[in-house]
């Protein structure tokens, strides 16, 4: 059904400003963004990107807005044909850039309009077959008979059939799936349909399913885009990877998109099939950075990182070879790291280099590597032999006191050259770790280098503060005090800290993980105890409890 707008604000003089002149104003009003969300008015700063995203959201939900901007932008116009497709107008004539890509939210539009869509653009025939899937319809898709798309097989037939128990959709999307060969013809993260150059390829979970798009995110004012759809605080946390109603998502107050229908918990520790079924594969995705899989990471990764994944890929780093010498080939002047910064592929490099260390390479150093490539951490998860720790000690006399901290004194060695090097370097951590290790001479070594240093070392508040822990206890167990506990639908949780033994950063995934792995069984997911636990967690007793219980149920009933 088509919306109705509501009465527009009345105008001002900057309003009657020609729109050429308004796209070059950047300025943020939530007043503006909610109208034009509510298809009420056009913001007067049409340059700022929020306001211009809040005019789409606006078109593709009340048929009528913002007419005037046809032509003006090509994004405007492929969401003012978008409008009119859903509302049942073929466009007349467009422009190459001017096609939509999404013509199936936030409504559908009917048979008809797709069966006249594709006679006049026959380059819009898997859009509409994506059109059929979501709604339902059976007869028009055969009528259309495309090949087996796997973004029309995905969750956009799979979800719409779950939430609607359309038989149409259940059977499009059988019927797709049951082919032997199926094809990659739409993307979805360049909104681009390729008719011409079909990909074989498999359910991978590269879809913007139907459902995920009723989710939405209040705008708010930002200094860089980048931001508004991406969490705070976390620069690769994303709320979107999608974009295909080019509208970000944004709308005039936050509410989630359901949840997948299946669990990914199973895909943890079983293998990938070849059609990944209707999951939210992040999770996925994150653990094979943190534990270094290299053929399930290349095949779930998406173009743009999701929550934790890059400093799992650093975890990874340090704790397998593979992994790093992988990543080693990926990291390059001629390679395509438009995914990270030049900060996070430093860093990456940096990681590459500590686990080249502990793996006793050093070929790689010279006395011209750039300091910003030398890592600090180069003994955890594991040490390298004493050999490599000097000879990198003598190469780069600046990275005395992280070989130092494993290297003993060799006969080879004056007593002068080290102590001149040492008063240059030390500093309160590297103080923090001599007096930690068992070994006195590597303090001794410290007194005698800086003697009148040593009471400002202890006295570092601050150094102490932000190291936190020496290198050894990067070694011990999980503590016994360390909560666990079950989680029916998401085990999966990454922390993080501002230090740690990852060149400053700690990654872990929170010890429960291992718990529930295996005490989520013993349980089941369709136990009743669920229907109490809206947050979807047992605590380690709990699980035990509800155990015991049974087990005495059990025996109760064993001995009537």
């Amino acid at each position: 059904m088509v919306k109705l707008n509501k009465p527009r604000k009345p105008q001002t003089l900057l309003d009657q400003l020609p729109i050429e002149a308004r796209l070059k104003i950047k300025k943020y009003s939530s007043d503006a963004c909610n109208a034009a969300i509510h298809g009420q008015q056009i913001p007067v700063a049409l340059g700022y990107e929020l306001h211009r995203f809040s005019v789409i959201h606006g078109i593709r939900h009340h048929h009528g807005f913002a007419q005037e901007l046809h032509g003006v932008a090509p994004e405007f116009t492929r969401a003012l044909n978008a409008r009119d497709i859903m509302s049942g107008i073929i466009p007349a004539k467009s422009e190459p850039d001017e096609i939509p890509y999404c013509i199936w939210h936030p409504e559908v539009p009917d048979e008809s309009t797709l069966r006249a869509l594709v006679q006049r653009y026959p380059q819009m025939l898997y859009n509409a077959a994506r059109a059929c899937a979501v709604a339902g319809y059976i007869d028009l898709y055969e009528e259309l008979n495309p090949l087996p798309e796997v973004h029309v097989a995905e969750e956009e037939a799979s979800y719409a059939s779950a939430e609607k128990s359309n038989k149409g959709s259940q059977e499009i999307h059988q019927r797709i799936t049951s082919q032997h060969l199926k094809f990659e013809i739409m993307n979805d993260n360049t909104r681009t349909v390729d008719i011409a150059n079909p990909r074989v390829a498999s359910l991978n979970g590269d879809t913007a399913f139907y459902s995920s798009l009723g989710g939405g995110k209040e705008h708010v004012e930002q200094k860089e885009l980048k931001y508004f759809y991406r969490e705070y605080g976390d620069f690769h946390c994303t709320s979107h990877y999608f974009n295909i109603t080019e509208d970000w998502g944004i709308d005039d107050h936050d509410h989630e998109a359901p949840d997948a229908p299946e669990s990914y918990f199973p895909l943890l520790y079983g293998p990938l099939p070849m059609d990944l079924p209707p999951v939210n594969k992040d999770k996925l995705i994150v653990m094979a950075a943190y534990s270094g899989d290299i053929d399930r990471y290349t095949r779930l990764h998406r173009p743009q990182m999701v929550s934790q994944e890059y400093f799992c890929i650093i975890r990874g780093i340090y704790h397998n070879s593979f992994w790093a010498k992988w990543w080693s080939t990926q990291i390059t002047e001629d390679a395509n790291t438009t995914r990270f910064s030049e900060f996070e592929i430093e860093q990456i490099q940096r990681a590459i280099n500590a686990r080249r260390i502990m793996s006793d390479d050093v070929t790689w150093v010279t006395a011209d590597t750039p300091e910003d490539l030398l890592p600090m951490n180069i003994w955890f998860p594991k040490r390298a032999c004493a050999d490599t720790y000097e000879r990198l000690a003598r190469i780069r006399p600046d990275m005395l006191w992280p070989a130092g901290i494993q290297m003993a004194p060799t006969e080879s060695e004056t007593q002068e050259w080290k102590l001149q090097h040492l008063s240059r370097i030390v500093g309160p951590q590297m103080w923090m770790e001599a007096n930690a290790s068992r070994n006195d001479h590597y303090r001794r070594d410290i007194a005698a280098a800086v003697p009148d240093k040593l009471e400002s070392l202890d006295r570092d508040y601050i150094a102490r503060t932000l190291f936190g822990m020496i290198s050894k206890e990067w070694h011990f167990p999980t503590p016994h005090w360390v909560d666990k506990w079950v989680d029916k639908n998401d085990p999966v949780h990454v922390g993080l800290r501002d230090y740690g033994e990852y060149d400053g950063v700690s990654v872990r995934v929170i010890p429960s993980i291992d718990f529930a792995v295996f005490a989520r069984d013993a349980i089941g997911v369709d136990h009743d105890i669920w229907k109490n636990k809206k947050d979807g967690r047992l605590m380690m007793f709990e699980v035990y409890e509800l155990l015991e219980a049974a087990e005495a149920s059990h025996r109760s009933v064993a001995r009537i």
